[in-house]
């Protein structure tokens, strides 16, 4: 067994999802005025060794749910179009080998876990408890399979906050359950696109998915991913406005998720496969225009406004 056989049971393409930790130093604890009262959690750098070794944790705890799953599913996966090349249903890999990695996984995940935090680790145990209960039992009921994979985008985000100790809020919690569902149900669409009429004998929730309401999934989940984040950059700047207007990020991330949408509903392979995402030139423009135009609107807004007032006076008469 290669190298290459061990790093593809890992899917580590999947790894994107436990990014989620680091959403806790963006914005959690933001600072509304300038000159800041206190450095904002992003620019704190002692946070970010703890939440490094928490995304590694989450990866190998991860990674040994995909394992455990691929062993469960490899007869089925061998008769997928895209699946049946995995190390375990090509078998290039035994079922005993996998399961002996995937222990080593698990163990290392969770033994790191304990050391970072007590918390954290719970949070890991409960996140590893929903998986499971996903891959043995609530996959098999349309809708709510993709609760269960939001739940689990959650956990990750919340724990996040518990690794650098700084208080989580509904909005974070409310704002990844949303997107999740549009990853979710963009997923079962393409899924669908691509193996058609055949698409129950490999996933049984297929039986109950049709075309017409993963669209409205995907649409509404959409939907409410734009209103609720629309509403907490008002809720929590509106007070603020001139000197943080984050409103300002509102048409791109509404840029972004139109373009994402379109792209499953085009039938791209980034449907089933969000980390393909990015080289999509649309989507990755778009996460760079994000990217700067909200740490511009919340941190150096007013301080930039401040040094061309200093440098061209004439152009800002009092």
């Amino acid at each position: 067994m290669g190298l290459r056989n061990y790093v593809q049971l890992m899917r580590p393409w999947q790894w994107y999802k436990n990014l989620l930790v680091f959403l806790a130093v963006i914005f959690v604890d933001i600072p509304h005025e300038w000159p800041w009262d206190k450095t904002p959690a992003i620019f704190q750098w002692h946070y970010y060794p703890p939440l490094i070794l928490g995304f590694i944790a989450l990866c190998a705890v991860s990674s040994a749910g995909y394992i455990i799953n691929d062993i469960k599913d490899i007869e089925r996966d061998a008769a997928h179009p895209e699946k049946r090349n995995r190390p375990l249903p090509s078998g290039e890999v035994s079922k005993n080998t996998a399961l002996a990695f995937a222990l080593i996984l698990m163990i290392g995940g969770l033994t790191l876990a304990y050391a970072l935090d007590t918390v954290f680790l719970m949070l890991v145990i409960l996140y590893i408890i929903n998986s499971q209960l996903y891959n043995l039992f609530l996959r098999k009921w349309a809708v709510i399979d993709v609760i269960t994979i939001a739940v689990g985008f959650i956990i990750r985000a919340i724990a996040g906050t518990f690794l650098i100790h700084v208080p989580f809020t509904s909005w974070l919690v409310i704002g990844v359950f949303f997107f999740a569902l549009v990853l979710g149900f963009g997923k079962r669409k393409n899924e669908l696109q691509l193996l058609g009429e055949d698409a129950a004998i490999h996933k049984p929730v297929f039986q109950q998915y049709t075309e017409t309401m993963l669209d409205h999934g995907i649409t509404m989940s959409a939907t409410w991913v734009l209103f609720f984040y629309t509403f907490y950059c008002y809720e929590n700047f509106k007070d603020v406005m001139q000197a943080q207007p984050v409103l300002l990020t509102v048409p791109v991330v509404a840029g972004i998720l139109l373009r994402y949408v379109y792209l499953v509903f085009a039938g791209s392979p980034v449907g089933r496969n969000p980390h393909l995402a990015l080289r999509d030139k649309g989507i990755a423009l778009g996460v760079i225009i994000y990217g700067i135009t909200l740490l511009w609107t919340v941190f150096f807004w007013q301080p930039i406004f401040e040094f061309f007032y200093d440098l061209f006076p004439p152009l800002f008469p009092p």
